[in-house]
Parts: C-alpha cells; sequence; structure tokens
C-alpha cells in the first residue's frame, strides 16, 4: 500500500512539471527577448542599452524654466549645457561623460529598429482611441493626441508608433494605461515632439530632432533626442521595467 501511495505520488509530481513545464525555467522567458542592462526587455520591444537609465538624453542640450522633478539619469553629447531653473534630479547628471555618449550610440541603435517595424497606419488624431498592441504609423506622417488616448493590454504588450515628422499633444490631453506599462510603450518621431501644457504622457519618446515639453506636461517615461530637450516646470518619472 505504501508502495502505491509513493507511485501516485510520483505521478501527479510528473504530470504537473508537464502542465507547467516552459513557465518556471529558460523557457519562462518566451514573452522577452534578452536582457540588456539587467532589464528584462519584452519579446519585441526595442532595447535602449546604455540609455536605459537615462530619462532626459540630448544631444545639443538640455534647457530647463521653472521647477522640474525628474527621476532617472540626465546627459546631453556631444553638447551639453547646464539646465536652468530649477531640476530636482534624483539620479546622475551625466554631462557629456563616456556614459551619455554610449547611451546616444545605443539610441540611434534602437530608433533604428523601432523605425524599422512594419506599421499598420491609422488616423493621426490618437486622442478617444484605444489601438490593440502593435506598431502604427498615419498616412499624413503625424500623430496627434487631443483629450484622451487609451491604452489597454497587460505587462508584456508593446505599442509602437512611428512618425514621419511630429508627435503633438494638445493641452490638458492624457494618456491612460489598463494593464499596459509605460516602459512598453514606444513614441518614434521623425523630427519633433511637443507635449502640451499640463499633458500626462506614457511611454519612451524618440525623437529625430527635438522634444518640447510645455510647463506641467509629466511623462512616465524617457525623452531621448538627438537635439535638444526643452522643459518648463514638468515631473519626468522612469518607468518601471
Amino acid at each position: 500500500m505504501k508502495n502505491k501511495i509513493v507511485l501516485i505520488l510520483l505521478v501527479i509530481t510528473a504530470v504537473l512539471l508537464f502542465a507547467y513545464s516552459g513557465k518556471f525555467t529558460g523557457s519562462s522567458f518566451n514573452d522577452a527577448a534578452s536582457s540588456t542592462g539587467n532589464v528584462l526587455r519584452v519579446k519585441n520591444a526595442p532595447l535602449f542599452g546604455a540609455a536605459d537609465n537615462f530619462v532626459v538624453l540630448a544631444g545639443s542640450g538640455i534647457t530647463n524654466t521653472g521647477t522640474t522633478v525628474i527621476t532617472g539619469d540626465i546627459g546631453s553629447a556631444p553638447t551639453y549645457s547646464a539646465p536652468g531653473g530649477t531640476i530636482k534630479l534624483t539620479g546622475t547628471d551625466h554631462g557629456a561623460d563616456a556614459f551619455t555618449q554610449a547611451a546616444k550610440t545605443n539610441l540611434d541603435i534602437a530608433y533604428g529598429d523601432a523605425v524599422g517595424r512594419t506599421p499598420v497606419t491609422i488616423a493621426t488624431e490618437l486622442g478617444g482611441t484605444s489601438p490593440a498592441p502593435g506598431v502604427y504609423n498615419s498616412a499624413a506622417g503625424t500623430f496627434a493626441i487631443t483629450g484622451i488616448l487609451t491604452l489597454n493590454g497587460n505587462a508584456t504588450d508593446v505599442w509602437i508608433f512611428q512618425t514621419a515628422t511630429t508627435l503633438i499633444t494638445a493641452d490638458n490631453s492624457k494618456i491612460v494605461l489598463i494593464g499596459a506599462k509605460a516602459t512598453n510603450v514606444y513614441w518614434v518621431v521623425g523630427s519633433s515632439a511637443t507635449l502640451g501644457t499640463n499633458t500626462i504622457f506614457e511611454g519612451n519618446i524618440m525623437a529625430l530632432t527635438s522634444i518640447t515639453l510645455n510647463t506641467g506636461a509629466n511623462v512616465e517615461g524617457r525623452l531621448l533626442a538627438q537635439a535638444a530637450v526643452t522643459l518648463d516646470g514638468n515631473t519626468i518619472v522612469k518607468p518601471a521595467p
């Protein structure tokens, strides 16, 4: 009888191991492509590499008016200028040091990866919409947000929005995440991004030219520009991985 019980327990254990195989071992990373800087990235998400810890990264300088709160690292290379106003920084100002230069190199790679994805074309105005996870562009080559953009998904879903030229949000516009994570939302901007006054924005902006935040615009994500980043009494927080 004792041997029968042991055998039954062994069979049950084997069945459970088979049922859950791939969820706790090497294949537990089915939803992940790789790890860069010990930051696990979900499948199909561009990797920032050395740029991962930066929440504000520029090429020709960062300027600021008023009091801006930043959680994460900042830097600008090849040209650095100390931001004006008051910056309350929880992180490191790398200036134009080697870390910033490496981050700019990795930003180029991440941008090329994201812009090279094959998109589905949707309307330019994203306010009032709730697109499923995926890669999107618009026929006009721009995106605008007036009102509320809702991104509804789960923690491993990825959105990539590609613009040939600009990204512009209206004053008081908002991105609402339901189940989704800001770290998995990418805005690939062919020229400049401008966030209107009091915008609540989610995701990582990679702009070939500049990024401007008007007064009171707040971001959970990253502001990564090849040229200038302009701030004005904002809050920018690095998204949770």
